[in-house]
């Protein structure tokens, strides 16, 4: 009790040893409680540092760029803005190259080093080439759509 300023009932120390075979189910305050005591804020957050387990089987929206073929179309948009870009080959890796843009800084024939695009993410590019110009890019919001053409 001197650590979480909590109490926890003996039978209920009693149930969660198994000393007590019952349908009762614990609540979160003595969950939440045990929780404390071991140094975490909540059970949720007890049991997230002690998985072990990996997730199987999860599904990623994600395009990797890096997974298309060169010639393929991405078109994203995002606020009131529109950018549809053409999967390219530039020093040996892929990247997208603005095809056409509405409402947005980027414009034709920039080149973009992006990782991934993904519904509900933000479009970051490390690299952006504009001839000889080398910066970054981020769009100002989530994207709202991303189709591949």
């Amino acid at each position: 009790m001197d650590v979480t300023q909590r109490s926890i009932g003996v039978t209920t120390l009693k149930r969660l040893m198994g000393y007590i075979d019952d349908d009762h189910r614990t609540n979160s305050y003595t969950l939440n409680t045990i929780a404390l005591y071991l140094g975490f804020s909540t059970w949720d957050d007890y049991l997230l540092a002690r998985s072990v387990d990996s997730i199987w089987g999860f599904q990623d929206s994600a395009v990797y760029i890096h997974e298309l073929e060169l010639d393929s179309e991405v078109l994203v948009k995002y606020m009131d803005r529109t950018v549809k870009f053409k999967v390219v080959e530039h020093k040996e890796k892929k990247a997208l190259m603005v095809i056409e843009a509405v409402n947005s800084s980027l414009q034709p024939n920039d080149l973009l080093y992006i990782h991934k695009i993904e519904k509900g993410k933000r479009l970051e590019a490390g690299k952006v080439f504009r001839g000889d110009l080398i910066g970054n890019y981020k769009t100002s919001s989530e994207l709202t759509a991303v189709e591949l053409m």
